[in-house]
């Protein structure tokens, strides 16, 4: 079997950003068949977001449109309009799933709520991915990454046990925008949810995915600290794990475990060094007691060598450590090389770019880039005449009012 695991399943997406369409590039990426809906004109709002190829802004070149929109059939559609409407819907009974990111409040302006598309195609699943949910107090508020990370609690959290003055030092949100692609991958995991219960039931739903809460689901640990022994989470240097830090060497950084059971092994590695001898760390209490003392020790150490002698060191005593990569590193590193993890994505505009590629294998059906992310309405012909039946004049006629 050659074709994708999701090979059948027909999805629209009318979604910007980054949420919506990550969802969408997780399904086709697995051979769904995604149509992504986009305003004529202008397009996704990720077309404005770069990296740009030599920082040079370019619609058809976005680092994260190309990346978020993979194998993915692009229009161009006016849902302000009569006509764009109508073809939604169109499109709607079409479909197996669609999934979105609108506000509540513009979806039932314009129609096609739930409630809507639930008579129009009784076996839709519907996914709203919105950052507060379809119900509540905030349901009709906008927001952004940064916002869903503080309201869930997740950037109070962040750095974990890192802060020295934590009633200066300011939660921490999770780097790029984390919020929203996590977001993007709980959808396409409660989507799949949704869609076994269709193909059992023959009977679409909606998926009510609030990213706040798809943070919230994260901090499970502190959560239930508090729910079962009213222990407050606190940011205080006082509860860092002491014996996991990160050391500087001459090229890099690591993380190594140092407990009690890799304490010997340590100062193998070290040379077995004269400070290791003293009263202050011949027993597993007293080391503990004095890691302030041991640690600057091990430090200077690791700054004397690379990260590769660090690292052939380590692996002969088998200390449990971690090099720390940079994104540079990632992309030369042996494992992700071997497991053919980068691919070379072909674009008619931006050409040849490497983008991370499936996180995992499939033995019998394997995630594949078959088409780039699509030109701004590259796919208005293809899925209005071919597939639709719309006549080459009806589309030019669309496009001179505005639908398409």
């Amino acid at each position: 079997m050659n074709d994708g695991a999701l090979s059948g399943l027909k999805i629209v997406e009318l979604g910007e950003f980054i949420s919506a369409p990550h969802c969408g590039k997780l399904l086709a990426d697995s051979g769904a068949d995604v149509i992504k809906i986009e305003k004529p004109g202008f397009g996704d709002k990720a077309r404005d977001w770069g990296p740009f190829p030599q920082d040079i802004p370019n619609p058809e070149k976005s680092g994260l449109f190309l990346y978020l929109n993979t194998n993915k059939r692009g229009v161009t559609l006016n849902l302000n309009s009569v006509v764009g409407i109508n073809i939604f819907k169109e499109l709607v009974k079409w479909a197996d799933v669609l999934v979105e990111n609108c506000l509540p409040q513009d979806t039932e302006k314009m129609g096609i709520d739930y409630k809507t598309l639930h008579q129009i195609n009784p076996a839709l699943v519907v996914t709203s991915i919105t950052y507060f949910g379809q119900t509540g107090p905030y349901r009709g508020y906008k927001a952004c990454d940064l916002i869903s990370l503080h309201t869930s609690a997740e950037a109070y959290v962040n750095p974990l046990y890192e802060v020295y003055d934590p009633e200066h030092d300011p939660p921490l949100k999770l780097p790029g925008h984390s919020g929203d692609f996590l977001g993007g991958l709980t959808g396409a995991i409660c989507t799949m949810s949704a869609i076994f219960a269709q193909q059992t039931s023959g009977v679409g739903q909606h998926v009510d995915l609030s990213q706040q809460e798809a943070l919230a689901w994260i901090i499970s640990r502190e959560a239930g600290d508090y729910f079962d022994s009213d222990i407050h989470f606190q940011r205080d240097r006082k509860f860092k794990w002491e014996n996991s830090p990160k050391y500087a060497c001459k090229d890099g950084y690591i993380m190594m475990v140092i407990t009690d059971q890799f304490w010997n092994g340590l100062l193998e590695m070290m040379g077995n060094p004269d400070w290791a001898n003293e009263d202050a760390f011949q027993t597993p209490v007293s080391r503990v007691k004095n890691l302030a003392k041991s640690q600057p020790k091990i430090a200077e150490w690791m700054k004397k060598h690379t990260v590769a002698e660090v690292e052939s060191a380590a692996r002969t005593q088998h200390l449990p450590f971690s090099v720390i990569h940079s994104v540079k590193e990632v992309t030369a590193d042996e494992m992700f090389t071997a497991r053919e993890f980068f691919v070379d994505i072909d674009h008619k505009v931006a050409g040849k770019i490497r983008f991370p590629g499936a996180p995992c294998k499939f033995s019998a059906t394997p995630s594949k880039i078959k088409r780039p992310a699509p030109l701004l309405g590259e796919h208005n012909y293809e899925v209005y005449c071919q597939m639709l039946g719309y006549s080459p004049e009806n589309l030019v006629k669309m496009k001179q009012t505005g639908a398409i």
